[in-house]
C-alpha cells in the first residue's frame, strides 16, 4: 500500500502541474479560457487518483467511506465551479470531482474533502437545501453551502482514528475551508460547535453579512460562460451544490437508497470501528418514517364503502357506446366523530390545529362530523361543518375520563359507519368495551406512551410528532 501510494502522489504531483499549465493558458486569453489540449491527460491522471483513493479510504481510514465512494458514480466535470459536486438527480448519485480546484491541495486535503462530500450525504444535506431554499434566494444558497461547511468540516476534523502512528496522513481540511470559526470572524459572535447545518444557516441568516452583489469577488462564478471549464481564475462554470431545485423527499429517497445498502453489507467489525456519532445518524436516515396522524385517516377514509350517485358526465362502462345511460361516480359519504377531551391540560391552539388539518382531509367527501366534548361526562354534542363551527371554548375543564363517550358512542345505532378520533392528553381510564364505529384513532398531545388504555381498539399517534405541527410551532417561536 505505501509503494502504491508513493506511485499515486506522483500522479497526483502530475496533475498539480497540468493544472497550473491550464491557468496559466487562461491568463493569455481574453476571456479566462482553458487550453483544451490539456484537459484530456489531466481528466486521464486524475481518474487514475480517484480510482486509488476508493481503496485508500478503505485501508487507510474507514471501510465505510471507502464504500460509499464505491457505490457512487464518478465523474470528472470542469465545469463546476469548486472542488466537488454531488448531482443527487441520477440514480446512482454521481459525485464529481474538477481537478482544477482539487490538484492544488496536498493528497491528504483531497481525502478530507471526499469524506466531506460523503458527511453530505450522511446528513441529507442536499434534501436541506430544497426544504429551506424553496424560493431559491441566492443570499439563503449562500449561508445554507456555508452552512453545510461549517457542520461537515467539524465532524470531518474530529475524526481522529486515522494512521495514528503518522501524524502527516490525518485529515487535513484546506485552510479556505467554512468553518465555526470563520463564522466567528464574519458575524463576530460564537456559535455552537458541532451543530447543524440547519443551525449554523439560521444563525448566518440572522448576523452574517449581506451577500456581495453577483460578479463581485473572485471566482464567484455567473458571468462567464457555464459551458466552458471553470478555475479560480476565470468566472466559468456551475456554482457547486445546486440543491434547491431536486425534489427534496427523491433526495431523501436515494440517499436512504444508497447509505442503506452500504451500511447493510458492513460485518459488526467493520461497523464498530465507525464513529459514534456517524453510526447514530446512519441509524436515524434508515429508521422506518413515522407515519402521522393525517397518514392514519387517510387510510381509514379510504377503506370506507361509499355508495354511488349516477351521472351523465361519464359513460356508462359496460355499455360506453350508450350515452344515453348514466355512469357511475362514488358518492363519498363518509361520517366522522370528533371526541374532544375538554380536561384542563387540553390546548385550544391544539384543537384548533387538529381540527382544521381534519377538515382540509374530509374536504372532498360528504361528511357529517359530530362533535362531543367530554372531560369526565359529557358535556356538548353538536355538528359541524366547517373548522369555525366548532367550539374552543371548553365545556368542563376537570378530569378526564374516556367512557362517556365510549358508552354514548354503543348505546347509539347512529356511529356503527363513523371514523371516531379521540384528541386527548391520554391521562384517563384503563379499559373501555370496545366502541361500535368502524374506526378509531387517537390523537395523543405528547406521547403516544401517555394513553392509559390497555386496549384501545385503534391506533395511538402523538400530536408533537407531526411535522406540520412541528413547523408551524417552530413559527410562533414555541
Amino acid at each position: 500500500m505505501a509503494e502504491n501510494k508513493t506511485n499515486i502522489l506522483t500522479i497526483y504531483a502530475i496533475c498539480h502541474d497540468l493544472v497550473e499549465q491550464a491557468e496559466a493558458s487562461a491568463k493569455q486569453t481574453e476571456g479566462g479560457e482553458v487550453d483544451k489540449n490539456i484537459l484530456p491527460p489531466l481528466k486521464e491522471a486524475f481518474e487514475q487518483v480517484i480510482e486509488f483513493t476508493k481503496i485508500h479510504l478503505i485501508m487507510a481510514y474507514d471501510i465505510f467511506y471507502g464504500a460509499v465512494l464505491t457505490s457512487v458514480d464518478t465523474a470528472i466535470n470542469f465545469n463546476v465551479r469548486g472542488p466537488m459536486d454531488l448531482d443527487v438527480s441520477k440514480e446512482p448519485i454521481e459525485l464529481q470531482f474538477n481537478p482544477m480546484f482539487l490538484a492544488k491541495n496536498t493528497y491528504s486535503e483531497f481525502t478530507a474533502l471526499v469524506i466531506s462530500e460523503i458527511f453530505r450525504l450522511v446528513y441529507e444535506h442536499p434534501a436541506v437545501f430544497g426544504e429551506l431554499n424553496g424560493e431559491l434566494d441566492p443570499e439563503n444558497h449562500m449561508n445554507l453551502e456555508k452552512g453545510s461547511s461549517a457542520a461537515i468540516s467539524a465532524m470531518v476534523q474530529n475524526d481522529v482514528r486515522l494512521d495514528k502512528d503518522n501524524a502527516s496522513a490525518r485529515l487535513r481540511l484546506p485552510k479556505e475551508t467554512y468553518t465555526t470559526a470563520k463564522i466567528n470572524e464574519e458575524t463576530r459572535r460564537t456559535p455552537k460547535s458541532d451543530s447543524s447545518i440547519d443551525y449554523y444557516y439560521r444563525f448566518l441568516k440572522q448576523f452574517g453579512p449581506p451577500l456581495p452583489p453577483p460578479g463581485e469577488g473572485k471566482g464567484q462564478g455567473g458571468q462567464g460562460n457555464e459551458e466552458s471549464p471553470a478555475t479560480s481564475n476565470n468566472t466559468n462554470g456551475k456554482q457547486p451544490h445546486q440543491w434547491e431545485d431536486v425534489d427534496s423527499e427523491d433526495a431523501k429517497d436515494r440517499i436512504k437508497g444508497l447509505i442503506g445498502d452500504v451500511y447493510s453489507k458492513l460485518d459488526d467489525r467493520a461497523r464498530g470501528l465507525m464513529p459514534g456519532g456517524l453510526q447514530e445518524q446512519i441509524k436515524m436516515l434508515l429508521r422506518k418514517p413515522e407515519i402521522s396522524w393525517k397518514q392514519i385517516l387517510r387510510k381509514y377514509l379510504g377503506t370506507v364503502p361509499v355508495p354511488y350517485r349516477k351521472t351523465k358526465t361519464r359513460l356508462n362502462r359496460r355499455q360506453p357506446y350508450r350515452p344515453d345511460l348514466s355512469g357511475r361516480l362514488p358518492k363519498r359519504h363518509i361520517e366522522l366523530v370528533l371526541a374532544i377531551d375538554t380536561s384542563g391540560s387540553m390546548s385550544a391552539d391544539d384543537l384548533e390545529y387538529v381540527a382544521n388539518e381534519i377538515f382540509n382531509i374530509i374536504k372532498d367527501y360528504d361528511t357529517k362530523v359530530t362533535i362531543i366534548e367530554c372531560d369526565s361526562e359529557i358535556g356538548n354534542i353538536y355538528t359541524a361543518k366547517h373548522p369555525k363551527d366548532i367550539n374552543t371554548k371548553f365545556t368542563g375543564r376537570g378530569g378526564t375520563s374516556f367512557l362517556p363517550v365510549i358508552n354514548h358512542i354503543n348505546e347509539s345505532n347512529q356511529y356503527r359507519n363513523s371514523l371516531m378520533v379521540y384528541f386527548t392528553d391520554g391521562y384517563g381510564d384503563h379499559e373501555i368495551p370496545k366502541p361500535r364505529t368502524l374506526r378509531n384513532l387517537w390523537i395523543v398531545i405528547d406521547s403516544e406512551d401517555n394513553l392509559s388504555l390497555a386496549e384501545p381498539f385503534g391506533e395511538v399517534k402523538a400530536l408533537k410528532k407531526d411535522a406540520d405541527w412541528v413547523k408551524m410551532n417552530k413559527k410562533k417561536g414555541y
